[in-house]
């Protein structure tokens, strides 16, 4: 959308998003495991931009504005949203409806871009691009591991395939087997992705 304000790691997560599988391996981990997508998105633009690892602490910090905004906000346009493609509103021209659930989808992610901005200026040290990149690989993947250890989940076979595919997508550069190994998968080329 024109009116966004520009900023590194909105033009990241857009491309990220739209990688094979990223999207489908996010919502995954959003249903399951009540990730937030944009915190997945986070982690994967620290790493790959080779700024350091998150501490536990200061991603709770983070994660306090962001889960408050995500409740009062997000949450909600995405709740509004999705009423209005799944039920039947007989009340309502179907044309009408679907105005309306374009329009709630169009704030719903200017929410979500409202969210990345804040999230970058509430920790964004500075940039290396020049890391190494088993280094910046091990910091994104670091990063991840960090939230599941705030939210409280101990990572099975399906969220590290989930993570493969979001971390793979981040590090087109890397091997599958560096990727298995770095997300923990048992067996190097097992199948990355939900």
């Amino acid at each position: 959308m024109p009116d966004f304000l520009p900023h590194p790691f909105w033009n990241f997560s857009l491309e990220l998003y739209g990688g094979d599988g990223v999207a489908e391996a996010c919502l995954d981990l959003q249903e399951r495991r009540g990730c937030d997508v944009n915190i997945l998105l986070f982690c994967c633009w620290l790493g790959a931009s080779g700024r350091p690892t998150l501490t536990a602490e200061r991603l709770r910090t983070i994660l306090r504005a962001s889960d408050a905004w995500q409740a009062a906000i997000v949450r909600p346009l995405r709740e509004v949203r999705k009423l209005l493609k799944d039920q039947a509103w007989t009340a309502a021209l179907p044309e009408t409806v679907d105005a309306t659930r374009r329009r709630v989808a169009d704030a719903e992610l200017a929410a979500e871009h409202a969210e990345q901005l804040k999230l970058a200026s509430l920790h964004a040290p500075p940039a290396d691009r020049d890391r190494p990149l088993e280094k910046r690989l091990r910091s994104a993947v670091g990063n991840l591991g960090i939230y599941a250890l705030c939210l409280g989940v101990t990572p099975d076979d399906k969220d590290r395939r989930a993570v493969a595919a979001l971390v793979a997508a981040t590090f087109p550069e890397a091997t599958r087997d560096e990727i298995a190994t770095a997300v923990g998968l048992r067996a190097a080329g097992a199948p990355i992705g939900s």
